[in-house]
């Protein structure tokens, strides 16, 4: 029976390990957040000595990972990590906080990948201007959060705390140093077009121009990930230069849906509650969603590198969209 306890806290450390980053000492980060002494942390990484339940769920919630024992599987359920929201601005700060942590992670591991079936626009390629950052905060907060200070505000990018659009920065430049594979439909910006829409339709914008320029910002976005399809990279970095290809798929998504490779653990992310994220490590769940994305790549055209006529085709579409929802607004008095 300890034998068997010995193996299941083996696979859970080598969880672990993969997952932080390179320059994270283990040994010293165990030791620090057990408060063990170094010997005592070397005692539990080598199994001498079994983690016990108040420990182990100290773990799965510093390092972000979750502790199923292979048994567990058969129960057919899964447990899932997330962070609550509520309609508090501070708890929104911890959420993008910590989607950049976890972006930092995967961008820092030595074998890193992102598989990323995307039913709405991947939340960082609209962190490229502070403007654009601005206007979908404010939208999460308004208009999903509810939080009551910006429930009669206007639209106003200065009512966005600068820390979090430094955040959100920070968010898309971890994730330009990732590996990473992205399928999208031509329905995939819709829901970022309905959000300017409902604005405008509810006069949460001061004025017209304030639309137009999401409307522009959104069209700059496009073109700039035109750019990064075309090349194959994400930051023009020579020493990675193949670490982005795109599909268009034909077949709906349905819903957001991640695949996270970090040295050698998977985590699958699925969307919840319009931008937040839960995400497992359990070994069949992850199983089958990679199956399902791998089977949805192999349907879907790559319109990366040489696919020159498909890559137009498909971008052309997304600015004509931007240009319709952009001349309805331009056109009302």
């Amino acid at each position: 029976m300890e034998e068997n306890a010995k193996i299941i806290q083996d696979k859970f450390i080598q969880q672990i390990k993969s997952a932080l980053p390179t320059n994270v000492s283990f040994v010293d980060e165990l030791a620090d957040l057990l408060s063990l002494s170094t010997d005592s942390a070397y005692r539990r990484i080598r199994c001498e000595t079994l983690f016990n339940i108040a420990e182990i769920t100290l773990i799965c919630k510093h390092f972000k990972v979750s502790f199923e024992p292979e048994l567990q599987h058969l129960a057919n359920k899964v447990s899932f990590d997330y962070l609550k929201l509520d309609d508090k601005k501070d708890n929104f700060k911890l959420w993008l906080h910590a989607m950049g942590n976890d972006i930092k992670k995967i961008s820092t591991s030595s074998s890193n990948e992102i598989l990323y079936a995307a039913d709405d626009v991947p939340v960082w390629h609209h962190f490229f201007s502070d403007e654009m950052i601005s206007f979908k905060l404010f939208y999460w907060l308004k208009c999903i959060l509810c939080a009551p200070e910006f429930s009669d505000k206007l639209f106003d990018p200065k009512e966005i705390d600068y820390d979090l659009i430094t955040y959100a920065k920070e968010l898309l430049n971890n994730y330009n140093k990732t590996t990473s594979i992205e399928i999208w439909t031509e329905d995939t910006i819709n829901s970022t077009l309905k959000q300017i829409e409902y604005f405008w339709e509810s006069g949460f914008f001061k004025k017209k121009s304030d639309a137009l320029l999401i409307c522009d910002l959104l069209n700059e976005e496009i073109n700039q990930l035109q750019e990064k399809v075309a090349k194959g990279n994400k930051m023009g970095d020579a020493s990675n230069p193949d670490n982005f290809r795109f599909y268009k798929s034909e077949v709906m998504i349905g819903n957001n849906s991640i695949l996270a490779n970090i040295g050698t653990t998977k985590i699958a992310y699925v969307s919840n509650n319009t931008f937040n994220m839960m995400s497992t490590t359990n070994a069949d769940f992850v199983n089958e969603n990679e199956h399902w994305l791998k089977n949805l790549v192999k349907k879907s055209t790559l319109l990366s590198g040489i696919a020159e006529k498909q890559r137009n085709q498909f971008f052309r579409l997304m600015r004509d969209k931007i240009d319709r929802v952009r001349n309805s607004i331009q056109s009302e008095n």
